[in-house]
């Protein structure tokens, strides 16, 4: 009884908090979403709610009901919100993601299931709500603060994940600290989830590092990229610190400059030491294709995704049921590995949407790719007095270029709320006259 009390008041507080937060600070909601999202953990800190359980509610999708009913209330109260939501609504990339969302409500007609079908519709409309929410609520003088949230989010979870690594004691989903290796999660669902989180901090870090201009924060920010690094190795993610390689060098290409190529040659030495002083973390990069153990026990998915793409090239099986497609008509395809587990559900998002929503969904997704590169150059070509809006742009977009990477092996590409926040915060850069993408 005490602790079903403690998780209501817990509850109540973290709605109040987001009550306040839409009604006097609206701005800093999206701002609070890129944080919370680092709190898996959270779907145990509240109650079972009805028929919804427990599991239905985590502190991320309060601030994101939050978000949706603040920028709800400006459409209501000030013309000029109404205004910026055709802007949005008018830019490429808008049309580009309704698109995608109905190739996907179009898989209704002829999913296999049509519940799981219909959950996946509502959640990308929630989500494209949320991207419309974001883009209304931001303001210019705010565009750091989402960087900075999740920078600082990121460092303040290192300790937690140095003390599971030391102790093999988890806060959390304990049975990851079994086996010969321990993969260290913190508060996230996955370890590779939090290495997804911890370099999305790194470019935050980056960001802000090249944003910084006091002697004594170059330091903090210097000390704060080490200690992530340090965190990431902890993970044992290749697929993360792959990201990591990926990304830095994209970053490079798109921002060739002093103050950016410095730090980057830093996190260079940093791994490098961090390699050479740990012989786990040196065996699991040495060993980098023969680990990808799951990979090679799962190859018969690439095999399923792949006979489905063939099988309905157009239009797919229909968004959400890959794994129902996969138990009721293509299960003689799965492998049988002695003590492990087959799994029947696709980590891959570009297999994934070729399965489900086939050439239309590729082809929508392109589109998504085409619009966030169109703005990118916008951007530089509209930041020719100073502003440094297309360094901004960068950030976002390395940010929806490392959930992209990391989505490959994990999933979760369109369902993570930073992707949205992303492309809002990259569109609230222009001016409205600019905005017509």
């Amino acid at each position: 009884m005490g602790f079903t009390l403690l998780e209501w008041g817990i509850l109540l507080l973290c709605f109040g908090m987001v009550c306040h937060c839409g009604r006097s600070k609206p701005n800093i909601l999206p701002s609070l979403l890129a944080g919370a999202v680092a709190l898996d953990i959270s779907i145990d800190w509240f109650p079972p709610l009805g028929p919804l359980g427990s599991q239905s509610i985590s502190l991320a999708r309060l601030v994101t009901v939050g978000i949706l009913g603040s920028a709800l209330w400006r459409l209501w109260l000030e013309p000029q919100k109404r205004q910026k939501l055709k802007v949005i609504l008018n830019c490429f990339l808008s049309r580009s993601l309704l698109i995608y969302i109905a190739v996907g409500a179009f898989s209704l007609f002829y999913t296999i299931d049509l519940g799981k079908t219909a959950v996946g519709v509502v959640r990308l409309l929630i989500l494209f709500l949320l991207y419309l929410g974001t883009f209304l609520l931001a303001e210019r003088n705010q565009v750091l603060l989402p960087f900075q949230v999740v920078h600082w989010v990121g460092v303040a979870l290192v300790p937690l994940a140095l003390y599971e690594g030391m102790t093999r004691h988890f806060i959390w989903r304990e049975y990851l600290a079994q086996g010969e290796i321990a993969r260290v999660n913190a508060t996230f669902v996955d370890p590779n989830i939090f290495a997804r989180y911890l370099v999305l901090a790194i470019v935050a870090n980056l960001v802000l590092q090249y944003f910084n201009r006091e002697t004594k924060k170059h330091v903090v920010y210097l000390v704060s990229l080490f200690s992530l690094l340090g965190a990431l190795a902890i993970t044992l993610s290749r697929s993360g610190e792959l990201t990591l390689v990926i990304i830095l060098v994209l970053m490079i290409l798109l921002i060739p400059r002093k103050q950016m190529i410095q730090p980057i040659g830093l996190i260079g030495l940093i791994g490098s030491g961090i390699v050479a002083m740990s012989p786990l973390v040196r065996h699991r990069l040495l060993t980098f294709m023969d680990g990808m153990g799951a990979l090679d026990q799962r190859k018969y998915l690439i095999k399923v995704a792949w006979t489905m793409f063939t099988d309905h090239p157009m239009f797919g099986v229909g968004l959400g049921v890959f794994e129902k497609m996969f138990k009721t008509h293509y299960i003689n395809m799965k492998t049988v590995i002695p003590y492990v587990e087959g799994a029947t559900l696709s980590h891959t998002t570009l297999l994934t949407i070729a399965a489900e929503l086939g050439f239309m969904g590729l082809t929508a997704l392109a589109l998504v790719w085409f619009a966030l590169i169109r703005i990118l150059r916008s951007l530089r070509r509209l930041d020719q007095n100073g502003t440094e809006r297309y360094l901004l742009g960068v950030g976002y977009f390395i940010w929806i270029v490392t959930i992209f990477i990391s989505s490959q092996s994990e999933g979760r590409f369109f369902e993570d709320p930073v992707l949205w926040i992303s492309m809002a915060m990259m569109l609230s850069l222009f001016n409205c006259e600019e905005c017509g993408l």
